[in-house]
């Protein structure tokens, strides 16, 4: 039953993972699975014989949930966020706004020090910055296709492993940063049309920089635990304001609203439920 249930959180993380300003190390975080995610990825290769079936067991529900989502929900992504943008990203606001008390308790796990309001301020500054710049419209060049050459090739491993860091640290969205690059519409349709192509130095990259970032986040978590989700808490905050797509004050405002409503619900109970598991 366990893994039934890591396979859905990796496609929430999937899914997550693939729209603007939506954060799947947030995601992560809600559900209760991420430090021991991080833990498990930063130390894979630590005691590789003894740990390997464990970790195994652990990882390949979530990362076969997460590919599925990615794959599977990436047109469903583009065609809600393109005829029912307002409602899609509602949706996900409750998401986020839903975790945050949960993420609040974890904060203070281990006691509570003023001094960790210091990362939280400037991470909130980080996200909000991101959030303005994606509102002014900051981005790269928008890049629809890649051609295949050796240039394009390196630049899709290094793309891999940027979006993949933004999407080990909660609040920073691995697909945001690729906008803001000018490359999300390109992998997405490299996703959708499944460009093998493109998806595998994309791909490498996308693994080593989970490996690296995971070993960082790990070290955090295990040294300065206070520390690391306060600052967590700025990103996750500061960045809502990516996510907010305007309000109408009409039929689909108010299918926005059940759907924050929804979006907070769901999250806030998956939190609570995984809460009671610790």
């Amino acid at each position: 039953m366990e893994h039934i249930i890591n396979f859905f959180k990796g496609m929430i993380i999937g899914i997550s993972n693939v729209i603007p300003g939506v954060s799947g190390g947030t995601m992560a975080v809600s559900m209760g699975i991420y430090e021991k995610l991080v833990q498990t990825i930063g130390n894979f290769f630590r005691h590789f014989k003894e740990n390997f079936k464990k970790n195994m067991i652990f990882l390949i529900p979530i990362v076969l949930g997460a590919g599925i989502g990615i794959i599977a929900f990436s047109k469903l992504i583009k065609f809600l966020l393109e005829y029912y943008s307002m409602q899609t990203q509602f949706a996900f606001i409750g998401l986020i706004l839903g975790s945050i008390p949960f993420i609040m308790k974890k904060s203070v796990n281990k006691g509570f020090s003023w001094k960790y309001l210091i990362p939280g301020i400037l991470t909130f500054g980080i996200g909000l910055t991101l959030a303005i710049l994606e509102i002014l419209g900051i981005t790269g060049e928008p890049v629809q296709s890649f051609d295949i050459n050796f240039i394009n090739i390196a630049l899709l491993f290094v793309y891999g492993i940027i979006s993949a860091v933004s999407m080990v640290v909660p609040g920073i969205s691995g697909s945001f940063i690729l906008l803001l690059l000018g490359v999300y519409s390109a992998i997405i349709t490299a996703i959708s049309t499944l460009n093998i192509l493109v998806l595998i130095p994309f791909g490498i990259g996308v693994v080593i920089g989970i490996l690296l970032a995971s070993k960082v986040i790990d070290f955090l978590l295990e040294h300065f635990y206070g520390y690391t989700y306060f600052a967590i808490i700025g990103f996750v905050v500061g960045s809502l304001l990516a996510i907010y797509p305007g309000f109408s004050f009409d039929i689909a405002g108010i299918a926005s609203i059940l759907c924050l409503v929804l979006g907070f619900a769901s999250s806030f109970f998956i939190s609570k439920y995984t809460n009671k598991e610790e």
